[in-house]
């Protein structure tokens, strides 16, 4: 249950494109929203072209002003705190994370500046440590996107939960993330597997050359139906618990076919279990969680997973 949602800005109308979503779910919630700003060492003039904020008294100021014009847009009756890191830093991203323990959010949302700047934010410190630490799931949005949804809506939704698993009871975290939005906002739920072909694991690992297509056909419809059996394991629970989800296992490569489910989709949300500190290097250098966050323009929740 989320009951403190984060929400850093740096001053620019393009961060703040975070907060209508953070809204939604806090009003789903019944949560606080902490707006975040860190004063930064030696900062540019200028952040995606509006003037940067430099001083403290300068950002309390403007995490005021967004708390009251965003609480009035859109008739949020929750609280929205605010907090500003007054101890310059050489390094916004690990004074946000620095800041999860001292603040305690179980939510933290975030909005991207475009393709390269997603990326850049992404291996950047933040992502890592927050995940890597485990002190709370965090939902990356696209700015473009969530301005796109904005423009058309006037507010932000979610009406599908996707949540995107393999056969590791670990990943199965993921879940119960999925299952808490997917009932707050009454949204339906989707349990997503996704079987690699042949072809991309013969890419990826040269020891499945040493397979006939035959031996290693074989080995990947095992693999699908030991998928479908944990997923439809996981939906007769859910429906146990009056929670209707749908299921689905399909064959291709793996980030291309999540995307593509969620594409189709009205208002997705795709939830990815990410492991922790070791792991988040292989996260990095091209696992399928990375290919998702770089293709799809839907929200992503990044939920920390730990051995």
């Amino acid at each position: 249950m989320y009951k403190n949602i984060m929400v850093p800005l740096d001053g620019s109308s393009t961060a703040e494109t975070a907060l209508p979503m953070a809204m939604y779910l806090a009003q789903a919630f019944e949560a606080d929203i902490t707006l975040f700003h860190a004063i930064e060492k030696n900062p540019p003039e200028q952040i995606h072209g509006e003037r940067h904020l430099e001083h403290a008294e300068e950002a309390r100021r403007y995490l005021e002003e967004i708390a009251r014009r965003f609480q009035g847009k859109y008739a949020f009756k929750g609280r929205i705190l605010s907090h500003v890191h007054l101890e310059e830093s050489a390094d916004v991203a690990t004074s946000i994370a620095d800041h999860m323990t001292e603040l305690g959010p179980d939510l933290v949302v975030m909005c991207s500046h475009g393709r390269s700047n997603f990326t850049q934010v992404l291996i950047g410190s933040l992502a890592t440590r927050v995940i890597g630490l485990g002190s709370a799931p965090v939902l990356l949005l696209k700015s473009d996107a969530a301005e796109r949804s904005a423009t058309k809506s006037g507010a932000p939704g979610i009406a599908h939960v996707v949540v995107a698993l393999d056969n590791a009871s670990i990943h199965d975290k993921a879940i119960d993330y999925g299952k808490e939005i997917s009932e707050a906002v009454h949204a339906r739920l989707v349990l997503l597997s996704v079987v690699p072909t042949f072809s991309s694991l013969k890419g990826k690992d040269g020891g499945w050359g040493l397979m006939s297509p035959a031996t290693s056909s074989a080995i990947l419809d095992i693999e699908e139906q030991k998928l479908r059996e944990h997923l439809s394991a996981h939906q007769k629970s859910l429906a146990e618990a009056g929670i209707a989800c749908s299921i689905s296992v399909l064959r291709g490569d793996p980030a291309h076919e999540i995307t593509g489910v969620a594409k189709k989709l009205d208002q997705p949300l795709i939830v990815l279990g990410t492991h922790g500190r070791s792991g988040m290097k292989a996260f990095w250098k091209g696992s399928v969680a990375a290919k998702i966050v770089s293709l799809s323009s839907a929200p992503i929740l990044l939920v920390p997973l730990h051995e």
